[in-house]
C-alpha cells in the first residue's frame, strides 16, 4: 500500500488534479481547466468520472470517503479540489471552514 499524498496548497493541488485528470480521462492537459466542466466541456463520461474521483481520493488518502461523495456534484477540478481541501481539513480536525470562525 502506497503512503497518501499530503494535499497541498490549492494552486498546487490545482495542477496535481489537472495532471491526475489528464492521465486518468486521458485529455491534453492543456484543455483542462479549473473551471472547465469534465462532462459538458471535455465529455467526460460518469463511469469514467467516477474512476477519476475514486484515483483522486486515493491518492490522497481519503478512499474511505468514496461512497458518500456524488461524483455530479463536482463538476470541474475547481470544485474537487475545494473538496478535496474540505475533506483534509475535516480528516484533520478543522471542523471550521477558516481561522475567522
Amino acid at each position: 500500500m502506497t503512503t497518501p499524498a499530503p494535499v497541498p496548497t490549492t494552486p498546487e493541488l490545482l495542477e496535481e488534479l489537472r495532471r491526475i485528470c489528464a492521465e486518468a480521462v486521458e485529455i491534453p492537459i492543456d484543455k483542462i481547466t479549473a473551471e472547465a466542466d469534465l462532462a459538458a466541456d471535455l465529455g467526460v463520461d460518469s463511469l469514467t468520472m467516477d474512476e477519476f474521483l475514486v484515483l483522486v481520493l486515493q491518492h490522497y488518502g481519503m478512499s474511505a470517503k468514496v461512497n458518500s461523495i456524488q461524483t455530479t456534484s463536482y463538476p470541474t477540478i475547481g470544485a474537487l479540489a475545494d473538496l478535496v481541501q474540505r475533506l483534509n481539513g475535516e480528516r484533520n480536525g478543522g471542523g471550521n471552514s477558516g481561522p475567522d470562525d
